[in-house]
C-alpha cells in the first residue's frame, strides 16, 4: 500500500517556486518568439484549422471516400496564399494517385518542386516537400511498377522529414520504402524499413492504429521469407489492433491472414479467416465488390482442400463469372486452378484438358499459384498415363521450388544479419543530426534559449534536492516521534522494573518465574529503545520474551513457534528494532485475543541470495480491509508503515510490506499473514557504515 505524507508547508513552497519557474520559462518563450519574429518576418506555421482540415482531407483521400476530390477543390479556391494552396494542391496529387487517375495536372511535379525550392526551408516547406516526393514515389510504385525510381523518391522524402513541421509522417515513408523495396524482391531491406517505421512511430509515440498497418506489412514480409514464427507474431499483432485500421486495410490484412494459415495448411484457420473477411464485406454493404469475389476464390480453394466439394464448386463459380467479366488473368487462372483440383476429385480429365485448353499462357502468374497448379497437373498426367510428362512437371517443380528456397533461405540471413546490426541508438543519433543540421539557421537563438533553459532545469533541481533533504529530515522526525508514543504508550520500565526486583525475592516459583520473564522483557527493552536497528537474532529474542509475558494474558493459552536459520546468519542481518514485535503484538491483540479455542502464531523467517522474508502468521479473526489506509491505522502499523518509508527513501531496492488474511475451505477468514521482504545488502539511514548482508 501507498504511503503518503501531505507537508502543506513544503507543498506551498514548491508551488511559489514552481510558479517562478513558469514564469521564468514564458519568458524565455516570447523572447524566442521576438526573435524569430525579428529574424525572420512572418511565420509561415499553418493555422490551426488548416492543420485540422488537412488531415480530415488525408483521412478521406486514404480511404477513398467520393467526398474528398470536393474538399480537396473547395480547399484549393479558399487559400489564403500560395503555400496553402500548395497544401491543398499536394493532396490532389495524392488523390490521383490514390484513384489510378494521374492526369497532367495533377502530376506537374516540375512545377510544385520549382516553387517549393524557391522558399526559405522553414519545417512547412520541408514537410510539403516531401509529402511531394512520397506521392511521387507512390506514383511510381503504383501506377507504373518502377520500384527503383519509388525508393529514391521515398528515401529522398525520408530526409527532408527530419526537421520537418510533420515528421509525424517518418514511419508512413518508412513503410512505403519497405513495399518498394517487397516489390523489388529485396525482403531484408524491406524488413529493415519495417522495424525503422516502428521504431519511429514509438519515439514520436504515435497512436496505436499506427502500429497496426506497420505489423500488418512486416508480417506479410516475413511470410514471403518463409518464416512463419515471426510472421504469425505479427499478425497476431496486428490483429489485436484490428479495429482502429480503416476498412480498407481491414480486408488487406484479413486476406494476408488467411493466406499465411493457408501456406501452412492450416485449412481450418484460414476459413476462419476468409469467414471474417466475407461477413465485414457484408455488414458494409459490399457484396458484389472485387474484395468480396477474391474471398469466394480463397475460400474455395479451402473448401476444395477440406474435401466440401459442393461449396467449393459454388463458390469457384460465382468467382469465375465475376473475373472473366472484368478480364482479371491471373484470377482466371486461379479459377482454373481450383476447377481442375474438383474435376480430378469427380474423375474428369476431359474437363482438365478443355481448362489446360483455354489457359492464357503470356500473363505472368506468381510461383505460389504454379505451386498450387502443379499439383493437380501431375496428378493429371498420372491419371492419362503421360508419366513422361508428369516427370517433367516434378523435375520443374523441384528446380523452381530448390531456387524459391535458396533465395529465401539467402534472404532470411541476410535479414537476420541485417536485423541484429540495426542499431537503435544510431538510429536516434541520425534523427537528432539531421534535425539540427535542418535548424542550423536558428543555432545561435537555440544555444541562448538552451543556456538559459539549463540554468532554470538547475535551479530547479537545487530546489528538489533542498526539498528532498528537508522532507526526509520530516520524515525522520515523525518516525522519532511515532516511535516515542509507542514506547511511552507500552511500558514505564524504569518505574516496573525497580518495583519487579523487589517482589521477586518474596514471590512464590511460578510467580518468580513470570516475573522474571517480565524482567527480561523489560531490559531487552531498554536495550533496544534507543537503537534505530538491531540485529535479527536480537529482535527474535525480543518477541520471545515478548509472547512469554503476554500468552499469559491470553485465555486458553497461545501456541507459538519460531522457525529461523542458525543464529550466525541472524546475527549478520540488521532490522529496524521492534520491527517484528510491533507485528506479532498486533497479531495477539486484534486477532488471536478476539479468538474462541486455540490459539496458534508462528514467525518465519527465510533467507536466500538477494531477500530477507520474514512472516508473522495467525490463526485469528484476519485483517479488517476496511481499516487498511494508514490514516486509520493503531499507532503500531503506522509506526511500521512509516520505518519503512524512511528506510526505502533514495534506495533502489526496497523493503516491501504484504498483509493478507488465510481463507479456510468454506470461504471464511482463518487468520492473518503479514509478511515483510527485506533486500539483503540495503543500507540502512541512520546506520553509518552498517548493511543488511
Amino acid at each position: 500500500m501507498k504511503n503518503e505524507y501531505r507537508l502543506s508547508s513544503n507543498e506551498s513552497a514548491l508551488a511559489v517556486f514552481m510558479r517562478h519557474v513558469a514564469c521564468v520559462l514564458a519568458a524565455l518563450a516570447c523572447v524566442a518568439a521576438v526573435s524569430c519574429g525579428g529574424r525572420h518576418g512572418r511565420t509561415d506555421a499553418r493555422a490551426d484549422s488548416l492543420t485540422a482540415m488537412l488531415a480530415a482531407v488525408d483521412d478521406s483521400v486514404a480511404v477513398n471516400s467520393p467526398r474528398a476530390l470536393a474538399l480537396i477543390n473547395e480547399g484549393m479556391a479558399k487559400a489564403q496564399d500560395s503555400l496553402d494552396y500548395y497544401d491543398w494542391y499536394l493532396r490532389l496529387m495524392r488523390y490521383s494517385v490514390q484513384r489510378s487517375v494521374p492526369d497532367t495536372a495533377a502530376l506537374r511535379w516540375r512545377h510544385v518542386q520549382g516553387y517549393l525550392s524557391a522558399q526559405r526551408q522553414t519545417p512547412r516547406v520541408r514537410g510539403m516537400a516531401a509529402f511531394l516526393l512520397n506521392a511521387k514515389g507512390s506514383y511510381y510504385y503504383k501506377l507504373h511498377f518502377e520500384p527503383g525510381k519509388a525508393i529514391g523518391a521515398y528515401r529522398e522524402a525520408y530526409g527532408l522529414l527530419f526537421g520537418s513541421d510533420c515528421e509525424y509522417r517518418l514511419p508512413d515513408v518508412c513503410a512505403n520504402l519497405g513495399d518498394a523495396y517487397v516489390a523489388a524482391n529485396d525482403m531484408p531491406y524491406a524488413a529493415w524499413w519495417y522495424r525503422r517505421a516502428l521504431f519511429l512511430a514509438d519515439s514520436l509515440r504515435l497512436p496505436d492504429r499506427e502500429y497496426a498497418s506497420l505489423y500488418m506489412g512486416l508480417g506479410r514480409i516475413y511470410l514471403n521469407l518463409g518464416d512463419f514464427d515471426l510472421a504469425g507474431e505479427c499478425y497476431r499483432t496486428a490483429d489485436a489492433k484490428f479495429s482502429l485500421l480503416p476498412l480498407n486495410m481491414q480486408l488487406y490484412f484479413l486476406n494476408n491472414y488467411g493466406n499465411y494459415y493457408y501456406y501452412q495448411a492450416d485449412y481450418r484457420g484460414a476459413e476462419a479467416v476468409f469467414t471474417r473477411m466475407r461477413r465485414l464485406l457484408e455488414r458494409n454493404g459490399m457484396q458484389q465488390s472485387y474484395e468480396m469475389y477474391l474471398c469466394k476464390l480463397n475460400m474455395a480453394d479451402v473448401m476444395l482442400n477440406l474435401g466440401r466439394t459442393r461449396e467449393a464448386r459454388r463458390l469457384v463459380g460465382e468467382a469465375y463469372a465475376y473475373f472473366s467479366k472484368i478480364g482479371d488473368a491471373t484470377a482466371i487462372y486461379y479459377c482454373h486452378t481450383i476447377q481442375m483440383g474438383l474435376a480430378l476429385k469427380a474423375g474428369d480429365n476431359a474437363a482438365v484438358s478443355r481448362l489446360l485448353a483455354l489457359e492464357d499462357t503470356a500473363a505472368t502468374i506468381d510461383y505460389n499459384m504454379e505451386n498450387i497448379r502443379s499439383r493437380y497437373l501431375r496428378e493429371y498426367y498420372v491419371e492419362k498415363g503421360d508419366y513422361k510428362a508428369a516427370y517433367r512437371n516434378l523435375s520443374d517443380d523441384i528446380r523452381r521450388n530448390d531456387s524459391l528456397k535458396h533465395s529465401i533461405a539467402n534472404m532470411r540471413a541476410s535479414e537476420i544479419m541485417m536485423r541484429y546490426e540495426q542499431d537503435t541508438l544510431t538510429l536516434h543519433h541520425q534523427m537528432e543530426m539531421q534535425a539540427k543540421d535542418a535548424d542550423i539557421h536558428e543555432a545561435r537563438l537555440g544555444l541562448y534559449i538552451g543556456v538559459l533553459t539549463a540554468a532554470a532545469f538547475a535551479l530547479l533541481l537545487l530546489y528538489g534536492f533542498t526539498w528532498s533533504r528537508k522532507r526526509r529530515l520530516q520524515l525522520h522526525m515523525q518516525l522519532l516521534q511515532l516511535r516515542l508514543v509507542n514506547v511511552r504508550s507500552r511500558i514505564s520500565p524504569h518505574f516496573i522494573f525497580n518495583v519487579l526486583n523487589n517482589r521477586i525475592s518474596g514471590a512464590s516459583r511460578d510467580d518468580a518465574d513470570e516475573l522474571m520473564g517480565l524482567v527480561r522483557l523489560i531490559r531487552a527493552n531498554l536495550n533496544m529503545s534507543g537503537r534505530y536497528y538491531v540485529s535479527l537474532k536480537e529482535e527474535l529474542d525480543f518477541v520471545r520474551y515478548y509472547v512469554s509475558v503476554e500468552s499469559k494474558c491470553v485465555d486458553g493459552g497461545l501456541d507459538f513457534s519460531v522457525s529461523a536459520p542458525p543464529d550466525d546468519v541472524l546475527e549478520g542481518i540488521n532490522v529496524p528494532s521492534m520491527f517484528i514485535q510491533i507485528l506479532v503484538e498486533n497479531a495477539i491483540k486484534h486477532g488471536l485475543k478476539r479468538r474462541e479455542g486455540s490459539k496458534r502464531l508462528r514467525v518465519t523467517v527465510a533467507v536466500d541470495g538477494r531477500d530477507c522474508r520474514i512472516a508473522v502468521t495467525d490463526n485469528g479473526t484476519g485483517f479488517d480491509i476496511r481499516h487498511g489506509d494508514p490514516s486509520s491505522t493503531g499507532t503500531g502499523l503506522k509506526v511500521i508503515r512509516s520505518t519503512i518509508s524512511l528506510v526505502n527513501h533514495g534506495s533502489k531496492r526496497k523493503i516491501r510490506l504484504a498483509i493478507r488474511n488465510l481463507h479456510g475451505a468454506g470461504g471464511g477468514v482463518e487468520g492473518c499473514e503479514v509478511t515483510v521482504t527485506i533486500p539483503l545488502g540495503m543500507r540502512l539511514p541512520g546506520l553509518k557504515g552498517i548493511e543488511t548482508n
